[in-house]
């Protein structure tokens, strides 16, 4: 007999995530042999389930089944499934997913010392892309322990149904428990089945066990899935407004209290709404859907699983949009949002208790017009003494409460603070560009110009963004995120001028770059320009290692000849670079170029909309932006929802380093608004 069964609804899945899959299968510590694997191939493409047969041809605890029902759900598959479960335990895997090694042998065990029908354990994920949302399943238990243990008589609700609480795969089940009370998923349910499986189970359930410390599941969060993909048909949508209610009136009539569910279900039905093309009509008729759940809700309470603004949100901003549907972006809330209130509020959070945060009545901040009105807009001459009492004298806690790291020196050598928080962005959008390619990373990092005295380096924005890279981002599960063209401990040499020469000649020396990478066309037009006036004697260093090499550097005559790989060039082009874009255009003819993320030392202000496009789009950085018109004697600052198209701006940033209400020498020209994020060109 089988000591556990495991579940797997199968839909078109990638050949190569699912071997992922069978391999956490294969290695479960359990033995897997131990357990029985009931693949459903659910509404697929012909050729799976005779790849799935071939697959597991010699696997006798293996049973791969068909079922072609038309439905958009994992809930009949799952159900299906069941039926030829023969352990005493089953779990629920999904196929682009997988288990850690030692899953099914801790929760095996901890089933059954514990006399639990229902073991809850925790969730990690990974992204497809760093821009999808992470819903992952953060929990109020005291994570110190390993085992909490409850009966029926003594639930602890508010524990059990706050936050992402209701996903099945991270759990066990007792199956002679689900067959007893005849617990199947609702194929009623559209979306989101998960919710009333894992409720019924745990209201039902004698016992109950969650293991806090215990990481047993792999969630791959890819763009495809029904929870990221926010644009929906209208039948869709609908389908999920009418979930949404099933959902929690069965919940109600469990005795859960739904409040914290409700508005976590709403707040994603409101993403969905806002984005979807919809009718007025259909606009009303899921408003009258959504109206007798939105007037039970009440304020959630601010707790580590969400934030004071996440309460404020979910409470105003979804039932001002769910209740409008004549003018749902009429919402004061929504305005608040599309203008950056979030990300302002969580700085002025986080930096209240400094002596800035004191100075300006932080923790008085409710609305983006507080803040205008308390905050005065000032500039490097107004933070110059303050930096100076940090660096000089090693004092904190002016700014923030974070500790400062870095100095970034500006095109004027101003010294720009900069924290971790607000350097992450930069890292994460930098490794983002990086990755999966072959690169030509055309980037000095030359030495650190001096340690201050609170500990800090003063260096260039390009030297710390290329060192943090290769000290922390370069590897990721012990596999490189990219290639380059130059050996990663050579962009630590401590010699500019000497570095430019190593560039270009491990870049002759690599045949196989498919994309060049600088913070600039400077960088770019520098390398290519250096590259002409050498070029005999790199040829001649080069026959040195490789003489095959030698010999088709000597014979190219375009950027395609050194490398025929070559797809792009990402390196910002606009504003200040324009002649340096043109410059390097010369030897770069028509190789796509994209201006990549508009950089600078302040804040990330975008990011290039396509190759060859001088166009430019806003996303969430972290930062908060106001915009000071360019016209004479302008003192008051506009926000993105009240920008003028064709007007052009000197951008006001607030961020995670201690900069308030800072006007830069940065100016755009806005070219479109639109609902979240603002189309713009580089003054």
């Amino acid at each position: 007999m089988y000591k556990v069964s495991v579940v797997t609804p199968f839909h078109n899945v990638d050949m190569d995530m699912f071997q992922k899959c069978a391999d956490s299968m294969r290695g479960q510590t359990i033995g897997f042999e131990n357990i029985e694997w009931i693949i459903v191939v659910h509404n697929c493409k012909p050729h799976y389930l005779p790849l799935l047969t071939k697959m597991f041809k010699d696997d006798n605890n293996v049973i791969v089944k068909e079922l072609n029902d038309g439905k958009h759900s994992p809930a009949p598959p799952r159900n299906h499934g069941m039926q030829s479960v023969t352990a005493p335990y089953v779990g629920f895997l999904d196929g682009d997913d997988s288990y850690t090694l030692d899953c099914l042998e801790v929760t095996c065990r901890e089933m059954a010392e514990t006399q639990s029908q229902v073991v809850t354990f925790r969730r990690e994920y990974e992204l497809e892309k760093e821009s999808l949302h992470p819903h992952t399943e953060k929990v109020a238990w005291n994570q110190t322990e390993w085992r909490i243990v409850m009966d029926r008589e003594h639930l602890q609700q508010d524990k059990m149904f706050s936050g992402l609480w209701a996903f099945s795969t991270s759990r066990l089940f007792d199956v002679a428990f689900l067959h007893k009370y005849d617990i199947k998923y609702s194929e009623e349910i559209l979306w989101l089945e998960d919710v009333l499986y894992s409720a019924l189970c745990l209201m039902k359930a004698d016992r109950v066990c969650f293991l806090p410390q215990f990481i047993g599941y792999h969630y791959f969060i890819n763009s495809g899935s029904i929870v990221q993909e926010s644009k929906k048909s209208v039948d869709d949508l609908y389908e999920c407004f009418k979930s949404a209610g099933l959902i929690l009136d069965n919940l109600t009539s469990l005795g859960v209290d739904t409040n914290d569910t409700a508005q976590t279900l709403y707040r994603l039905l409101t993403r969905y709404y806002l984005v979807s093309d919809l009718t007025v009509e259909d606009r009303r008729a899921m408003s009258e859907m959504a109206r007798p759940y939105l007037e039970k809700f009440q304020r959630l309470v601010p707790s580590k699983l969400h934030s004071p603004e996440e309460c404020y949100m979910s409470y105003h901003l979804t039932c001002e949009v769910l209740t409008n549907p004549e003018n749902p972006t009429d919402s004061p809330a929504l305005k608040e949002v599309v203008n950056g209130w979030l990300a302002l509020m969580e700085i002025l959070r986080n930096n209240a208790s400094t002596d800035y945060g004191h100075k300006y009545y932080f923790e008085q901040v409710e609305t983006l017009a507080d803040y205008q009105r308390q905050v005065p807009m000032t500039d490097n001459e107004n933070y110059k003494r303050l930096i100076d009492l940090q660096t000089n004298i090693g004092e904190s806690g002016i700014l923030t409460t974070a500790p400062t790291r870095h100095y970034l020196i500006n095109a004027k050598g101003d010294r720009v603070p900069c924290t971790e928080s607000h350097l992450q962005p930069y890292m994460e959008s930098f490794a983002t560009t990086l990755k999966g390619h072959h690169n030509l990373l055309v980037a000095i990092v030359g030495p650190r110009y001096q340690q201050t005295n609170d500990g800090c380096a003063v260096e260039s924005l390009e030297s710390v963004m290329v060192k943090k890279y290769m000290w922390y981002w370069h590897y990721a599960h012990g596999k490189r995120r990219a290639e380059f063209s130059m050996p990663d401990d050579l962009f630590f040499r401590t010699e500019p001028r000497k570095e430019l020469r190593t560039i270009c000649r491990y870049a002759l020396l690599d045949r196989d770059v498919d994309q060049i990478v600088a913070l600039n066309t400077q960088r770019v037009a520098d390398m290519f320009d250096y590259i002409t006036a050498h070029r005999a004697e790199l040829i001649t260093e080069i026959s040195a290692i490789d003489i095959h090499r030698a010999s088709e550097v000597e014979a190219a005559h375009t950027v395609h000849d050194l490398w025929p790989k070559l797809e792009r060039i990402v390196a910002f082009g606009a504003g200040e670079f324009y002649e340096a874009t043109a410059r390097m255009k010369q030897h770069t003819g028509q190789t796509p170029h994209n201006n990549g993320y508009y950089y600078t030392e302040e804040t990330i202000y975008g990011h290039a909309v396509a190759d060859d496009s001088d166009l430019f789009e806003t996303f969430s950085s972290g930062s908060f932006h106001e915009y000071l018109p360019l016209e004479e004697h302008a003192s008051a600052t506009v926000l993105s929802t009240d920008t003028t198209p064709g007007a052009a701006y000197q951008l006001v940033v607030t961020n995670n380093a201690g900069l308030y209400r800072y006007v830069t020498d940065h100016i755009v020209r806005i070219q479109k608004t639109q609902m979240d994020k603002i189309l713009f060109t580089i003054y």
